[in-house]
């Protein structure tokens, strides 16, 4: 093999490997940083909300817009699992970074009729990670606009299991959402069942219609939305690998890699963003 030819799959190699390091790096490290950064400032505007009485009760905000994904819509709280979470909007994988989501086709949570929510297992927090250990009896809590709502769990289904009874009238069912499996290979959809304890508050404007949302925002849901940003990164990166190794042989090792160690971990760790936003919503 020539030397060129042997240096530039040397450079390729040592690319791989550094990208994968980067990646798992984000995932278990820089990941639940991201999302405790994205709580915080979502659990203060809830707050803000709760405390003016412009917290959201429907799919529309007070001013009569609808919600933005990732906007706040209700406070998640599982004693038994240590969880307090801020519940946003939406649940595609870009949105459910900065917390739980709720399903846009279904009713906010204390309302009547069903409501569900999205969680990560393994990413981001992973605020669903050990939904598993819930068992019947067990209870949940959630705030939202309307005020505070109590559940127990009555079940929970894996793949092949019976569906829901409809929901009984003036009750809200609700249903937490995760996956089970190794890491980066979820082998199935897991849901927990809870039945609202007491009367369930008056359901809010919903816009989007059952079944009417996106695969993107489905269980096990991809977002390729983001593909073409993907792309722009690896461009990126490429083009700071061919720019380091001809600084390296004009101006030597010492000065090139001043200026192009940072510039190379800026743009991987951008391309890793992009990366784990194609991942499926669950993981």
């Amino acid at each position: 093999m020539k030397r060129g030819a042997l240096e530039l799959l040397t450079s390729a190699t040592g690319a791989i490997l550094i990208l994968t390091a980067t990646f798992l790096i984000n995932f278990f490290a820089l990941s639940p940083l991201s999302h405790s950064v994205a709580q915080n400032g979502l659990r203060s505007s809830f707050a803000s909300q709760t405390s003016l009485a412009t917290a959201p009760t429907g799919e529309k905000d007070f001013r009569g817009q609808v919600l933005a994904d990732g906007a706040p819509v209700a406070q998640l709280v599982i004693p038994k699992l240590g969880l307090s979470e801020i519940v946003v909007e939406g649940t595609d994988s870009n949105t459910m970074r900065a917390g739980v989501g709720h399903r846009r086709d279904t009713v906010l949570p204390g309302q009547e009729g069903m409501t569900v929510l999205f969680g990560r297992a393994w990413t981001y927090g992973a605020p669903f990670g050990a939904l598993s250990t819930l068992k019947v009896g067990d209870e949940i809590t959630t705030y939202t606009g309307q005020g505070k709502s109590t559940y127990k769990v009555s079940g929970i289904r894996r793949a092949g299991d019976k569906g829901l009874a409809p929901v009984k009238a003036g009750s809200n069912h609700l249903v937490l959402v995760t996956t089970e499996g190794e890491y980066f290979m979820p082998q199935s959809v897991l849901r927990v069942d809870a039945e609202l304890q007491g009367k369930a508050f008056d359901t809010g404007l919903r816009v989007t219609k059952w079944g009417a949302i996106p695969a993107e925002g489905r269980e096990l849901g991809f977002d390729a939305r983001y593909a073409w940003a993907l792309g722009l990164t690896l461009i990126g990166l490429t083009l700071v690998q061919v720019l380091g190794r001809l600084s390296l042989k004009r101006f030597g090792i010492a000065k090139a890699w001043i200026v192009f160690a940072p510039l190379a971990a800026f743009v991987m760790l951008l391309t890793i963003d992009q990366v784990t936003r194609l991942l499926p919503n669950l993981l």
